[in-house]
């Protein structure tokens, strides 16, 4: 079970800017993607370098780079912050300036995170060179057709909504998305929380955190438990795996789908239990429509 997760990160004394974008057309565009292990690959470019294989990851904040890479492109890796991941506190590197493309347009990076991530790729059998955060999705409205590997990318200021989908309210925890939902265990009344959308998580329905998982003692409400795996910035971790009763998100119910429990401390549990990542949005077609804050999920079939 694999977890793309750039974790949280330390700038002390740096201004944060918010994203902005060069493309100001009305026009939708359109890139494919390759599915790998249920995670996304664009193929992007940082700067002038050649074409890169990137995650989408909606659950890490900012766009990432792999570390000997970007000494291969002599970015100024002087500037340092600390990270927390899978295996605590870390010193990373941070890159002023810099310009992210994908799908025709090209969206300026005024701080983009720096650390190895040979690791990843060796773990899942894919080059890893790099992370595109949520960042994206917060300034563009983004399509993820699944089935026909599709990503468009629409500027929100000409994009309405008028079809059948489920539309859901998106709220924010530190700077990512939430949407509301519930799960329900063996035996016990339905857990209302929020879900963190994450598109770097691809073989689980949902991941629980280890303090929403302590707290409302999920594992002895699940079923098939086993031992797994999760990998993630900085390492991995042991973890399990197994199956609850149900999870409802939205309209969407799944019966006893299957989900992982992480052994990591992230995130408050009274704020959002878990991860939702592509094996749930595989089921559909979803719209990021994040400057809206709200999600939209439509049916897989529907024209």
């Amino acid at each position: 079970m694999t977890k793309l997760h750039a974790a949280r990160t330390f700038l002390p004394g740096l201004l944060l800017f918010p994203v902005s974008l060069l493309c100001a057309d009305s026009r939708e565009l359109g890139t494919g993607f390759e599915l790998h292990q249920g995670m996304i690959f664009l193929q992007a470019s940082i700067g002038n370098s050649g074409p890169l294989q990137m995650a989408l990851d909606s659950g890490t904040k900012r766009t990432t780079l792999d570390e000997t890479l970007a000494r291969k492109m002599g970015l100024d890796l002087s500037m340092k912050a600390r990270s927390s991941g899978a295996n605590g506190i870390q010193e990373i590197s941070v890159v002023r300036d810099q310009t992210l493309g994908i799908g025709g347009v090209s969206v300026p990076v005024p701080l983009m995170l720096v650390y190895p991530l040979d690791f990843l790729s060796k773990k899942i059998g894919h080059r890893v060179d790099g992370i595109v955060g949520v960042e994206l999705l917060r300034h563009f409205v983004v399509r993820i057709d699944y089935a026909n590997r599709q990503l468009s990318l629409m500027q929100p200021a000409s994009f309405s909504y008028s079809g059948a989908g489920q539309v859901l309210p998106v709220t924010y925890h530190d700077g990512l998305p939430l949407v509301p939902g519930s799960l329900m265990l063996f035996g016990r009344d339905p857990i209302q929380t929020r879900f963190q959308l994450d598109t770097g998580s691809g073989v689980a329905y949902v991941n629980f955190w280890k303090a929403f998982v302590e707290k409302h003692q999920l594992l002895s409400g699940a079923r098939e438990l086993a031992d797994a795996e999760m990998t993630g910035f900085g390492g991995s971790k042991a973890g399990k795996k197994g199956r609850i009763k149900a999870l409802q998100i939205g309209q969407t119910t799944l019966p006893e789908p299957e989900v992982g429990f992480c052994d990591w401390n992230f995130g408050d549990p009274g704020v959002f239990g878990g991860n939702i990542g592509n094996r749930f949005f595989r089921l559909f077609h979803v719209i990021f429509d994040l400057p809206h804050d709200r999600l939209i999920l439509e049916d897989a079939g529907a024209k």
